[in-house]
């Protein structure tokens, strides 16, 4: 399952981190700091790398002009679910907005400027002040502490233990609250009761989570990486909302 999408249009177009390296950077001034875009990326994958934490596939748009960087790194860390997860980044070089990553189970960052996941770990302007490597370090620290708490949470639902009753009051509660469409009643409903996998069929909040997210996996992902994140906080996992400014939905 990619836990991460990148939605590139008509005014971007999707590159490849050798050819980040050829577009041009503006100039510093006294007060604005750009960073060449590759520079940005090659930074983000050694701190990764120095913290254990392995890039399995990244993706990459540039808005036609080369100001503007959006990127999906998918990870490999530790015990994370199905051993991944997800950074979402975005930064340009023209003063539109600072350097931003997001990270999560979940991630989406589109050229329209939509940009989410469970938590944003860096929203810093690019000032003259600017230490690169320091703050993706601090980035990467708080992903770190994210997933910590998470894999935490993650255990908790695994020992909990369900009575059917109480599993049919939650899909119900679910599906009238309209995190997700009525039609994947069913599938959620066989997928916990009557599950494919060995590993699953233990009576718990876990297994039900899986039942969701497994039913999940056939919507858009615009539609899904919400519908993600609200089930995990219905289930009272952590999910780190942004604050104003930091996340921008599109229209």
């Amino acid at each position: 399952m990619q836990h991460g999408q990148l939605l590139s249009h008509v005014d971007t177009d999707l590159v490849t981190r050798e050819q980040l390296r050829m577009i041009a950077t503006p100039e510093f001034t006294n007060t604005f700091h750009p960073i060449p875009h590759a520079e940005l990326v090659d930074t983000l994958d050694l701190v990764l790398a120095k913290n254990q934490i392995q890039i399995l596939d990244e993706k990459f748009a540039v808005r036609r002009d080369g100001s503007v960087l959006f990127g999906v790194l998918q990870l490999a860390y530790g015990d994370c679910p199905e051993g991944q997860a997800a950074l979402g980044l975005r930064t340009s070089n023209n003063k539109s907005f600072a350097i931003q990553i997001c990270a999560g189970l979940s991630v989406l960052v589109c050229d329209n400027l939509a940009f989410r996941g469970d938590m944003i770990a860096l929203c810093r302007k690019h000032t003259s002040g600017l230490e690169l490597r320091t703050e993706l370090s601090r980035a990467v620290l708080r992903f770190e502490e994210h997933f910590g708490i998470l894999a935490g949470e993650i255990a908790h639902l695994k020992e909990h233990t369900l009575e059917d009753q109480e599993a049919k009051a939650f899909i119900h509660d679910a599906f009238i609250r309209g995190i997700m469409p009525i039609r994947f009643l069913p599938e959620v409903s066989t997928a916990y009761f009557q599950p494919q996998l060995p590993e699953f069929e233990p009576r718990t909040s876990w297994s039900l989570h899986n039942a969701f997210t497994g039913a999940a996996k056939a919507m858009p992902m615009t539609t899904r990486l919400q519908a993600i994140q609200e089930l995990g906080q219905l289930f009272g996992m952590s999910s780190e909302p942004a604050p104003e400014g930091q996340i921008i939905q599109a229209a």
